[in-house]
């Protein structure tokens, strides 16, 4: 027999199962609108993808919470109108602008306090 027993024998042990890690509401809510999208009747007279402006598509970051800044798809070459959200939550952060373009979400939500609704000074 050689050196390493029984793992040369092909008796290894076997590898322990991870359930999959849980999915956070941003991941859950992308993956309720992806669903909808697959279900949806593409043409009709309005054309292939006149619904899928209609939606809201979360934006999350790589470790599945939401980007300060959400945004509605652009349309017609006009920039979608941004807002900014708590990133736990999704929830929108009162008194942060909702505008076409950048609402500078990071005036407005401080990780340590959490959202603030208050506008901060910039320094200058």
């Amino acid at each position: 027999m050689g050196k390493g027993g029984k793992h040369h024998l092909g008796l290894e042990e076997p590898k322990k199962l991870r359930p999959p890690p849980a999915r956070t509401p941003c991941q859950q809510e992308l993956d309720q609108v992806l669903e909808r999208i697959s279900t949806m009747r593409l043409p009709d007279e309005r054309g292939p993808l006149e619904h899928l402006y209609s939606l809201h598509i979360p934006n999350c970051d790589k470790h599945g919470l939401y980007n300060l800044k959400q945004c509605k798809m652009s349309l017609n070459g006009q920039r979608g109108e941004c807002w900014c959200v708590n990133p736990n939550t999704g929830k929108l952060i009162q008194g942060a602008p909702t505008i076409r373009g950048d609402p500078e979400c990071h005036l407005f939500y401080n990780e340590q306090q959490g959202a603030r609704g208050v506008h901060t000074q910039r320094m200058q």
